[in-house]
């Protein structure tokens, strides 16, 4: 009797804590929803979490489209060379699926 009141009193505190949080959290944003958009990093399994974030930061202080792939290109270039040194091989990036259309 006392562990399932004990459990229960977890139960209700883990929820009040869990509610507490989601009111006081700020609605989304256009702003936040794009932010959290991520793209897949090639070769991000040979990259630390540092690494991984720097990528990131260059791609968001691209100034157009040519910038970012510019540093696309450079990341990947490195990644090629940094896995054929380690004697592994690349996943290569699925194609885009295309929506609508016929199959």
């Amino acid at each position: 009797m006392m562990q399932q009141r004990s459990m229960l009193c977890l139960l209700a505190l883990a929820l009040c804590s869990a509610g507490a949080g989601a009111q006081t959290a700020a609605p989304p944003t256009e702003q936040t929803a794009a932010s959290v958009k991520r793209e897949i990093i090639p070769g991000s399994e040979l990259m630390t979490s540092q690494e991984r974030e720097r990528y990131r930061q260059r791609i968001r202080a691209a100034k157009s489209p040519a910038e970012e792939d510019q540093v696309r290109g450079d990341h990947t270039a490195q990644i090629r060379e940094r896995a054929r040194v380690r004697g592994l091989q690349l996943r290569e990036p699925e194609p885009p699926k295309q929506s609508g259309g016929k199959p």
